[in-house]
């Protein structure tokens, strides 16, 4: 049983070391023409907040589904809103930033969409679980 979480950990590592090399490739492609120099926040901090972010919700949720199964929807919830006004806040300068920067707002808000549909991934397969 606990091979599954460890493996969930992993796979969370694994993939989110593939989208930072497939992000980073695709602003190498010549045609796109944006640059990441003037980003307010590199890349891999961008993915190591919502790595971190992740992990602690994904921790939390297993601590919960061992506890108390009926509550691990809600809680799921809660993480999801506190992880959304903590990202908004780590975002800000992004997402008030000067309207030229737009790549990297698309950037953040896709960044942050993927790694919410993996929590909500997790969660499913939590609550599946029999």
């Amino acid at each position: 049983m606990k091979k599954d979480y460890i493996s969930a950990f992993l796979l969370l590592t694994v993939f989110a070391v593939i989208l930072l090399v497939l992000n980073s490739l695709f602003y190498l492609i010549p045609g796109v023409g944006v640059s990441v120099s003037n980003y307010v926040y590199p890349m891999p901090v961008t993915y190591l907040f919502f790595y971190g972010c992740s992990i602690a919700i994904l921790a939390v949720l297993v601590f919960v589904s061992h506890k108390s199964k009926e509550q691990l929807g809600y809680v799921f919830l809660f993480l999801t809103a506190a992880k959304a006004a903590i990202a908004y806040a780590f975002g800000s300068p992004v997402i008030n930033g000067v309207e030229g920067n737009s790549p990297e707002k698309i950037n953040f808000f896709v960044i942050f969409i993927l790694f919410l549909s993996i929590e909500a991934y997790y969660t499913a397969r939590l609550l599946n679980k029999k």
